[in-house]
C-alpha cells in the first residue's frame, strides 16, 4: 500500500511539473523573447552586460524576468526530483532493513508492527528527501543560471554555455574532495553537457522551433494559471459579498432599519 501511494504521488506530481523539466536545458538567446528587456536609448544594440543586468531586474510591475523565472522553476524541479529520488531510495532501504532486523521481535499486535514500520520508513524518507533535495536544488539552479547568463550575454544559443555550465557546476560539486576530484568533476560535467547540448540544439534545428517560443509558451502558462486563480478568488469574494448583502436586506426588511442600526 505504501509503495503504491508513493508511486501515485511521484507520477502525479511529475506530470504537473513536466514543463519545468525542460527549463534546465533550453537556454537560448532572448533576441525576440523578452518583453521586459529594454532597448538601448542609443541607436545601437544593447551590450551583453546590459542584457545580463536586465535579466536580474524587475519591471514596473515588480515581476522578475522570464529567464530568471525559468531558473527558479528549474531549481524547484531539481529539488522535487531530489526529494523523490532520495526519499524513495532511503525508504526502500529502511523497509528492507526493518524487516531484516525485526524478524525475531515480538510485537503486541499487527497494528503496532505496521505502525513502527511506517514510522521507520517515513523518517528515512524525510532524511533522504532533505539530503538529496537541497543538493539537486543548488546543482540545477547553478547549472541553469550559468548557462542562461552566458546565453544572454552572447545573445545566442550554442553548445558553449552547456559545456561551461557543466564544467563549473561539476567542479564545484566535487571541490571539497580535493583538486583531483575537482578536475574529474569538471571534465565529467563538461562531457555530459556537451552531449546534451549537441542533442538539444540538433532537435531545435530539426524541429524549427526556437527556444524563444518555448520560453514564451511556458511563461504564458504561468500567467494563465495566475489569471485563473485571480478570477476564482474574485468570483468567490463576489459570491460571499452577495450573500452578506442579501442577509442584510432580510434583516432590514424583517426588523426595520432602526433596529438593525442598534444591533
Amino acid at each position: 500500500m505504501f509503495r503504491i501511494l508513493n508511486k501515485k504521488i511521484l507520477f502525479g506530481t511529475t506530470l504537473r511539473l513536466t514543463p519545468a523539466a525542460i527549463i534546465p536545458f533550453f537556454n537560448t538567446p532572448n533576441k525576440n523573447d523578452i518583453d521586459n528587456l529594454k532597448t538601448n536609448p542609443k541607436d545601437g544594440p544593447i551590450t551583453g552586460w546590459e542584457r545580463v543586468r536586465q535579466m536580474f531586474t524587475v519591471n514596473e510591475d515588480d515581476v522578475i524576468s522570464i529567464e530568471l523565472h525559468n531558473v527558479i522553476q528549474a531549481s524547484l524541479f531539481g529539488a522535487f526530483v531530489g526529494v523523490c529520488y532520495g526519499g524513495f531510495l532511503k525508504s526502500k532501504d529502511a523497509y528492507i532493513s526493518f524487516l531484516e532486523n525485526n524478524q525475531a521481535t515480538i510485537f503486541k499486535s499487527t497494528f503496532e508492527a505496521k505502525r513502527k514500520l511506517q514510522d521507520y520508513v517515513t523518517i528515512a524518507f524525510a532524511k533522504g528527501a532533505v539530503r538529496w533535495g537541497w543538493r539537486l536544488f543548488i546543482f540545477t539552479g547553478m547549472y541553469t543560471l550559468i548557462a542562461t547568463t552566458i546565453s544572454i550575454y552572447r545573445d545566442k544559443n550554442s553548445v558553449l554555455e552547456y559545456v561551461v555550465a557543466g564544467a563549473v557546476t561539476g567542479s564545484l560539486y566535487k571541490v571539497n574532495l580535493g583538486l583531483a576530484a575537482t578536475l574529474v568533476g569538471a571534465g565529467l560535467g563538461a562531457a555530459l553537457s556537451l552531449i546534451a547540448g549537441i542533442v538539444i540544439i540538433g532537435i531545435l534545428k530539426i524541429s524549427g522551433v526556437s527556444m524563444a517560443d518555448i520560453r514564451r509558451s511556458l511563461y504564458g502558462l504561468k500567467e494563465m494559471r495566475e489569471e485563473q486563480y485571480n478570477q476564482g478568488v474574485e468570483k468567490h469574494a463576489k459570491e460571499k459579498h452577495d450573500n452578506l448583502t442579501k442577509h442584510h436586506d432580510q434583516l432590514v426588511e424583517s426588523k426595520g432599519k432602526t433596529k438593525v442600526d442598534e444591533l
